[in-house]
Formats: structure tokens, C-alpha cells, sequence
């Protein structure tokens, strides 16, 4: 299906944020599951529905402090394409599906890899910084940074608003078999924003986002 959608044209040169200038990210490609993709990927849109109600209720089961919403979510399906293709370090949060804030990241690989394609996931620790993920006490004791390699069907969840990452330079030099491939579902809060914290800030001076799409329709 992933392949349908490419080869049909879905896929968007991705965009990101830094400050409030939204700039192209070279050899990133993204599109939305939505209703409106049914038609060619059928099985995404109904992965994308089960798997938001049923990890939603066993969020708000473990969290309940923690307003998600199993209704209101954002995703995007990325596609690199190599050529040293990577994300700076960031947070999953500025430029959230407003007027809901991303809470919970959750990630799905869907390509097939080896070693010299890279790409490699790096979670970070808690910070808006790399420098200020370092300094957090709780980071080398939770085991961080950690590198995570982009196995198809492996999944990946962490707090949007608190979880710094990046993406390492990927390669693919026998074209799409060897693209990397991601599907994020971004589960929101059902409350109104909070003003933007100060990690918030710091990473827009410093960093980028990755540019919001819309809520999805089903």
C-alpha cells in the first residue's frame, strides 16, 4: 500500500518549522492516511482507527491524568528517500494539530533494513537541547541516548512534548526498496493548549519542527 501511494503520487516534499519560517526538507516525502486514501491503501486507514481507540483506552488506563483523546490525532507517513536524508534533533510539539496538543508519538517502520542504509531513530532524554538533554540527571540512568534501528513493524512511543530525537542520515542506494519508511500517529489532549513552555521555545530558536498536517478524516 505504501508503495500504491508513492507511485500514485501522494507523497508531498515534507516541510518544516524553525521560528515561523516553514522550509523544505530535501529528499523527505509525506502524505496523511485519511478517508480520502481508502481507496489505495484500505488497510492503513483501518490500522489507523483500530490501533488509536485501543492504545487511546490503555493510555488514558495507565495515564489517567492524561487527557487523550481517541478522536482527535494527527499522523503522517514519511518517506526518505536517502541521499543523507535526516531530522534534526526536536520535539514533536509547536506545531501541533491545533487546537490539541501531540502528548503520545507513536512510530511504525514499515521498510525493510540493514546496516549501511542508517537512518537510525536516536532518542535523546528530556530537554529542549541536546545539551540540555545531557545534563538531565535521569538520562544515562534511563539508558539514554539511545539508537533505535528502523526494523519494519517495529514500534516506537514516546512523549511528544518531552522525548528530544533525531534521525540520522539515511542512504538508499537501490531507490525505493531501500527508502525508509515511517507512519507516526500523534495522540493528542482533548484540553485547550497550555501557553507554549519554555522547552517549546528554546527548540524553536534552535531547532525546527516538522510541519503539521491536518487532522485526518474518516
Amino acid at each position: 500500500e505504501v508503495e500504491a501511494l508513492w507511485k500514485e503520487d501522494f507523497f508531498k516534499l515534507s516541510q518544516s518549522v524553525r521560528g515561523v519560517e516553514y522550509y523544505d526538507k530535501e529528499n523527505v516525502y509525506a502524505t496523511e492516511i485519511g478517508a480520502d486514501k481508502y481507496g489505495t491503501a484500505p488497510r492503513m486507514v483501518h490500522y489507523t482507527v483500530s490501533a488509536t481507540r485501543a492504545l487511546a483506552a490503555k493510555i488514558r488506563e495507565a495515564f489517567p491524568d492524561v487527557p487523550i483523546s481517541e478522536k482527535y490525532i494527527g499522523n503522517k507517513l514519511n518517506m526518505s528517500t536517502g541521499n543523507g536524508a535526516h531530522f534534526d534533533p526536536h520535539l514533536d510539539i509547536g506545531v501541533a494539530e491545533k487546537p490539541f496538543d501531540r502528548k503520545l508519538t507513536l512510530l511504525l517502520y514499515l521498510n525493510t533494513w540493514r546496516e549501511d542504509l542508517g537512518g537510525e531513530l536516536t532518542l535523546l532524554g528530556e530537554g529542549a537541547t541536546e545539551a540540555e538533554a545531557a545534563l538531565d540527571t535521569g538520562t544515562a540512568a534511563a539508558g539514554l541516548p539511545l539508537k533505535v534501528t528502523p526494523i519494519s513493524g517495529r514500534w516506537v512511543l514516546f512523549w511528544s512534548d518531552r522525548m528530544l530525537h533525531k534521525v540520522e542520515p539515511c542512504q538508499a542506494p537501490g531507490g525505493l526498496p531501500d527508502y525508509r519508511c515511517s507512519y507516526t500517529i500523534w495522540f493528542c489532549t482533548e484540553d485547550a493548549p497550555a501557553a507554549t513552555s519554555g522547552a517549546a521555545s528554546a527548540a524553536a530558536s534552535s531547532g525546527g519542527y516538522e510541519r503539521a498536517p491536518q487532522f485526518a478524516r474518516f
